[in-house]
């Protein structure tokens, strides 16, 4: 029996000392995530996104941010969705109440990782954030200047 102990103790040992350590992503990280994807663009601005998850029967949470976009500049935003939480970013860019830009296709239900936008005029410009289906989520979204035109 007192090897039995033993065992036991030895084994709980072996598992506390061997486990690794799991860490959860942080917006900091999500931010050089898409950094590295489009290392062909230039830094602007980065928004941080987390909601909580819809209860049922009610619409997403979302975020909104305005953003003001100068013309003639080709922009692109980037979409970082944590691992770590079950929910997918999806944005909107609205120019006053006219959908202008989005990283998800209605027809196919496709979220893309990013979506590039040629604003026409300068102005104010309203960027909504949810996660798709109402799940909660925790996501980056970057903005970047591509190029005049």
């Amino acid at each position: 029996m007192k090897n039995f102990y033993i065992l036991i103790i030895l084994t709980a040992l072996f598992s506390f000392f061997t486990i690794s350590e799991s860490k959860a992503q942080t917006g900091e990280e999500l931010v050089d995530i898409c950094k590295q994807m489009d290392d062909d663009v230039k830094y602007l601005k980065d928004f941080n996104i987390k909601l909580s998850s819809a209860p049922a029967g009610e619409d997403p949470p979302q975020q909104k941010n305005s953003i003001v976009l100068r013309k003639n500049t080709h922009y692109r935003f980037t979409i970082c969705s944590s691992k770590d939480y079950a929910g997918e970013a999806v944005v909107k860019v609205y120019d006053s109440n006219k959908l202008i830009g989005s990283n998800y296709v209605v027809s196919t239900g496709e979220i893309h990782d990013s979506f590039d936008f040629k604003c026409q005029k300068t102005g104010a410009y309203h960027l909504f954030v949810e996660f798709e289906d109402g799940k909660e989520g925790l996501a980056v979204v970057m903005l970047s200047f591509v190029e005049k035109f």
